[in-house]
This record gives C-alpha cells, structure tokens and sequence, in this order.
C-alpha cells in the first residue's frame, strides 16, 4: 500500500468511526426514552385498570441545557487553547491565532451558561 494512500485513509476511517459512534449514541438514547416512556405508560394503566389513583409522574432534573453548556464551554476553551499552542509550534503566529476561534466558542457557552443560570434562580 503506498503511503499517500495510507495517509489518506487514516482520517478518513476515523471520521468514518466518529460518525458512527455519534450515530449509536443517538440511537441508544432514544430507544432507552422509548423504553422509560412505555414503562412509565404500562404503569399508568395498570393503576387506571385497577382504579387506584395515579402515581405522580417521575419529574427529571430540568437542566435546561445549562450542564451541557458549561461542559461544552469548558471544552471549547481548552480545545481552542490547545490548538493555540499546537499551531504556534507548527507555524507562525499569524495562523496559530485561528486555534483560538473554538476559545471564543467556548467562552461564548461559558457567558450563556452563567446568564441563564443567574436568571433562573442562582449559579449552580
């Protein structure tokens, strides 16, 4: 196998496994909503047919997204930084600068993160 081959076929084989591991978590998500969904509905009509009163419906933690953003904050910025400092070591400052696009991304998800937390009653 030649080289430029093989170096080709190394990203795309990992993009390829990334897409694919995204895709099963996704379908593993839902199929285990799905399932909390019918137990929960079996339960409710069991209690319905036997005539007792209904249990109360589980309530889930309402993050509102505000974990993922502050998770998705935090990881921004430390990608952004890291490419800072790989790209610099690589080549000039000029384009090392483009690593730090994901730090303003991440900064931005810190910023809302804190708003919102702040608007619905206190940091976290």
């Amino acid at each position: 196998m030649d080289i430029e081959v093989l170096a080709l076929f190394i990203p795309i084989s990992m993009i390829v496994l990334g897409v694919a591991v995204a895709i099963v978590a996704i379908v593993t998500a839902h199929r285990r909503r799905v399932l909390r969904n019918e137990s929960r509905h079996k339960e409710r009509m069991a209690a319905l047919e036997k005539g007792m009163e209904l249990p109360p419906d589980p309530v889930e933690a309402d993050t509102g997204g505000r974990v993922g953003g502050l998770r998705s904050g935090i990881g921004g910025i430390l990608v952004g930084v890291v490419l800072y400092l790989a790209l610099r070591g690589v080549a000039d400052e000029d384009v090392a600068l483009f690593g730090l696009i994901p730090a303003a991304f991440g900064v931005a998800s810190l910023v809302s993160y804190i708003v919102e937390s702040r608007k619905n009653g206190g940091a976290r």
